[in-house]
């Protein structure tokens, strides 16, 4: 397979991968490193779980011993993530990237996280502070989340220009242009409160989080490298990946069984936005579907409950809901359920990876370009010329 774009050469690429990795371990350290600053500071203030608000006595006894356990974490693992993708982008740029494009990419980047942090650092105030509720109504939530993606996704959509608005599928590629607004505002505000129900154990959310945004970093190096999409916008979208997953590794230090802090909506939902915004700008909505698995698998489930409650009057097809708590009220210990769930999101991120080389579209060999056929000039021609 040959270099999509001429001006890359395979030793920056190489360059750019291994810079990937440097970025991996710097978020993950910012991320570790804010949390020992941060935590304490939740604790002091008592910003915990407080009264259980989950609709089953039972797995409010499961989680009795959550309640002194700060949430909130989103409030440190945002802005290491944050500044670790500025590190990447000022590297894209000194790199030679299109520095127009990738700040342009960053900056609406980083208005989907932080202001979808926003709603979820309300919503977790008015968890906190009024106890018993269950903080914003659903329906001013889904307002603000798909007030924000509208706007990021035109953003995204100016960004790839109308020529690149296509809807990648295994071995074809479909126009769709402006349609690709609607169609990222669906993938964004989908995976943002997929992401949000994800969020559920410890270590749940952090886990399957940097597992996929590993695989859509990596989805992006080899699209950047070897698609036809703009080179620029890809390696954005993989220093977002990257540092996303770097940071939820140093948020997992603190979040793993028996979590010192939980993620809280400032990191649930602002995260699973993120993960959406990547998929729209790099056109990688089916590689999403596939390497946010685990993601697609819970927000599934909770809608399956819900239809066949209301369908069937009060039964029920699972234990509880979304999945994670189904295992859980099997006899599994949560600390299992996670591990089989990080398996899994592998599993997904692996298959997503696979599907790359046929949804990958090369950029076609150049035509040979024929030589023109030199016109013979004859003297009595020669001569008029005079």
């Amino acid at each position: 397979m040959n270099l999509a774009h001429p001006e890359l050469s395979w030793s920056f690429a190489i360059i750019l991968m291994f810079g990937t990795l440097v970025l991996f371990v710097l978020a993950a350290l910012l991320s570790a490193g804010a949390g020992r600053l941060v935590i304490p500071w939740l604790v002091q203030r008592k910003l915990n779980d407080g009264e259980q608000r989950k609709a089953s006595d039972y797995l409010n006894m499961l989680h009795a011993d959550k309640r002194n356990t700060p949430t909130m974490g989103g409030a440190f693992l945002v802005p290491a993530m944050l500044v670790a993708a500025v590190v990447g982008g000022i590297a894209l740029t000194l790199g030679g990237a299109d520095p127009l494009r990738v700040w342009a990419a960053m900056g609406a980047a980083g208005f989907a996280v932080l202001s979808h942090a926003g709603l979820g650092l309300w919503d977790d105030y008015c968890k906190l502070t009024k106890r018993g509720k269950d903080g914003i109504s659903g329906k001013k939530k889904l307002a603000a989340q798909t007030s924000i993606a509208a706007i990021v996704c035109t953003a995204a959509y100016l960004l790839v220009g109308d020529a690149g608005a296509n809807l990648v599928l295994p071995f074809i590629e479909l126009h769709i242009g402006w349609l690709m607004v609607p169609l990222g505002v669906f993938v964004m505000v989908g995976a943002s409160n997929a992401y949000n129900l994800t969020d559920g154990l410890d270590g749940l959310a952090g886990g399957t989080g940097s597992i996929a945004f590993y695989a859509m970093g990596g989805a992006a190096v080899l699209v950047a490298i070897f698609g036809t999409s703009d080179a620029s916008l890809a390696w954005t979208c993989a220093v977002l990946g990257v540092s996303t997953s770097g940071a939820l590794v140093g948020f997992l230090f603190w979040n793993r069984h028996p979590a010192r802090v939980f993620m809280g909506d400032t990191g649930s939902l602002s995260l699973g936005a993120l993960i959406g915004f990547m998929a729209v700008l790099g056109r990688l909505e089916l590689i999403l579907a596939v390497a946010g698995g685990v993601f697609v698998t819970e927000a599934a489930s909770v809608m399956l409950q819900v239809g066949y409650f209301k369908a069937t009057k009060g039964k029920r097809i699972l234990r509880c809901a979304p999945l994670h708590h189904h295992f859980q009220f099997g006899g599994k210990h949560e600390s299992e359920v996670t591990r089989s769930f990080w398996k899994f999101g592998m599993g997904c991120a692996a298959f997503a990876l696979a599907l790359l080389p046929i949804t990958i579209q090369p950029t076609p060999a150049p035509q040979p370009v024929p030589v023109a056929e030199q016109q013979t000039i004859q003297p009595s021609d020669e001569v008029v010329q005079r």
